[in-house]
């Protein structure tokens, strides 16, 4: 509940809007109640006392008034209806700029998946319940509390009786709230675990396919789905327990009504207009318990959504720029990590007492066995994390004092994996520097050495790359990344592993357009490929999480340590292939 009445916060910029939505219900709810009465003027006037020239004017006002009220409710349904998008919209676009600003620890700790089933799932379920669900709370409130002061000025006895019955329709509502409060939750999280399971598998079909594990992963969906299915059951019974109870329940008060209206219609205390009357307004009487009923159950599927959607909300920034932090302008890139130590968990330490320098415009080649820290090194350069002890600087100041956005408009990264979105090969290129011009665009992608492939291209650099670039070759795709780089034009540059993932062919290519990148720039390379930092000006061997050797290429080789081994070793095998 406390997460719903957080969500009408979201409420606030509309409240004039809706304030003019609720004088239209204020006006609807006695047009939409009048014509009753007018039943019951006809009955004990126009017939029972003989004015039938009154019977044409009265169902004209009934009609105008009947009309007023269509018309007055369906400004509200429209008033009300756009606010409710707009404020799906609103709630959707803060969701996803809060994901987007949390760091990559809160990404590690959760699944794609479930993020998508909060962002748009979650925030869908709310879309009909922060407008319609308070809109159906308020309204038929209001209709129940005419239609019940209506009656029982007609008459009391057969007025009050009637409403006795709604007392057992509170109280299953109370029951109802108690047993589903829970489930539904637990409903939601299912559907997050089966969205997060679809999308791993849609990610990994290339792997099910190669090593024919479809039948398998089938079965895994299917488990998934069958707990989704389970729970989502146990709602489907809830709901219909409740629902015909309800029902039955409020359909006793029917029974009284007729019962007793005709019982003192006979007793000469009530009159048989009245009783019409009374006919009329019983189902506008129980209509808004049983709509108050499922809206009930409506919006304690929204507490469950809500309190999923501020769970992320609620979920603290690992990193967040601080109050002091300055904008970091024209940087020389002499970066500094002193006594830095670093761990994901509190558990095991990924970095230890790390002490590295590269001065502007240096190379820096970070090598040693996978695991040891090495592209974590690049992560806190770019302050996708923060150290546990120590401190990162560029140009003195402690990167927590500078402001992500300034820092990291300086650096660019060439990742082994190259990411390109779904769209043209000019839009991946322009990702990094929007505004840049036509040439500067060309001249980024033939410093990149892509410019020959993109002409080859159905729409040259209008074509579409499709998901992840899946058109394009390794090699390719890495081109345009080191185009966008390019562009960026940053004052340090960060290669993990650049040239790991693209075929023999492309290699050479890539490794040209990434030493022309270099040029001028300070660079931090992290590779398995030694002939990669062989010519940089310092080479560090990371291994276990500490700096174990340091030195240029002709220092470590006389060292005879790991770099010398493993560098004989890679040549030789190059060697051999030759």
């Amino acid at each position: 509940m406390r997460s719903f009445i957080r969500l009408l916060g979201y409420l606030k910029p509309y409240r004039w809007r809706i304030l003019l939505g609720l004088v239209c219900l204020l006006l609807s709810t006695p047009a939409s109640l009048f014509h009753p009465l007018v039943w019951k003027y006809v009955v004990d006037e126009v017939i029972l006392g003989h004015k039938s020239h009154l019977l044409l004017p009265a169902i004209g006002v009934m009609l105008l008034v009947h009309y007023l009220g269509i018309a007055l409710s369906s400004l509200r349904a429209y008033i009300l209806g756009v606010v409710g998008q707009r404020f799906v919209f609103d709630l959707r676009n803060e969701l996803n700029d809060r994901i987007q600003s949390h760091s990559m620890q809160f990404f590690h700790d959760r699944r794609s998946g479930d993020l998508i089933a909060r962002t748009i799932g979650d925030v869908d379920t709310l879309q009909d319940v922060a407008i319609e669900g308070v809109d159906k709370v308020i309204s038929n409130a209001l209709q129940f509390v005419a239609v019940s002061a209506i009656i029982v000025v007609l008459n009391w006895k057969v007025g009050t009786l009637t409403l006795v019955p709604m007392l057992g329709v509170g109280a299953m509502v109370w029951l109802f709230n108690a047993r589903v409060r829970g489930l539904y939750r637990r409903i939601r999280d299912r559907l997050g675990d089966l969205s997060a399971k679809f999308q791993e598998n849609l990610l990994g079909m290339l792997i099910i396919k190669a090593f024919a594990r479809e039948a398998y992963e089938m079965q895994r969906f299917q488990a998934v789905n069958r707990q989704y299915l389970t729970e989502g059951v146990k709602g489907v019974t809830a709901r219909n327990l409740y629902f015909p109870t309800v029902f039955a329940i409020g359909f006793v008060s029917n029974a009284i009504m007729v019962g007793a209206g005709a019982y003192y219609v006979i007793q000469g205390e009530f009159t048989l207009g009245a009783l019409v009357a009374y006919r009329g307004y019983w189902w506008s009487l129980f209509a808004p318990v049983l709509s108050l009923a499922q809206t009930n159950e409506m919006l304690q599927r929204a507490f469950a959504a809500s309190g999923r959607i501020f769970e992320v909300f609620d979920a603290p920034l690992e990193i967040a720029d601080d109050e002091r932090a300055k904008e970091l302008i024209d940087p020389q890139g002499h970066l500094v990590c002193d006594g830095v130590s670093f761990s994901y968990d509190d558990r095991r330490e990924i970095l230890r007492d790390v002490e590295l320098e590269v001065r502007p415009g240096e190379k820096l080649g970070v090598v040693g066995p996978s695991g040891g820290g090495k592209s974590t090194i690049l992560s806190m350069l770019l302050r996708l994390y923060d150290p546990k002890t120590g401190a990162i600087r560029i140009d003195g100041n402690d990167l927590r004092r500078v402001t992500q956005r300034s820092l990291r408009g300086h650096l660019a990264i060439v990742t082994q994996e190259p990411f390109l979105f779904n769209e043209t090969v000019r839009s991946n290129i322009l990702y990094g520097r929007p505004d840049a011009t036509p040439d500067e665009l060309v001249q980024a992608a033939r410093l990149a050495n892509a410019e020959e492939f993109i002409d080859r291209l159905p729409d040259g650099y209008d074509t579409l790359v499709g998901e992840r670039g899946v058109k394009l070759s390794g090699g390719q795709k890495q081109r345009l990344c080191i185009a966008r780089a390019f562009l960026a034009n940053p004052r340090v540059l960060l290669l993990d592993e650049a040239t790991a993932a693209v075929e023999p062919e492309s290699e050479a290519i890539i490794q040209s357009a990434l030493w022309r990148l270099m040029e001028g720039r300070t660079a931090v390379i992290v590779s398995h490929r030694l002939s990669m930092v062989r010519d940089t000006d310092l080479i560090v061997v990371v291994d276990g999480g500490r700096v174990t050797e340091r030195g240029t290429h002709d220092e470590l080789m006389a060292a005879e340590g790991w770099y010398a081994r493993m560098y004989r070793l890679q040549m030789g095998e190059l060697g051999e292939a030759a």
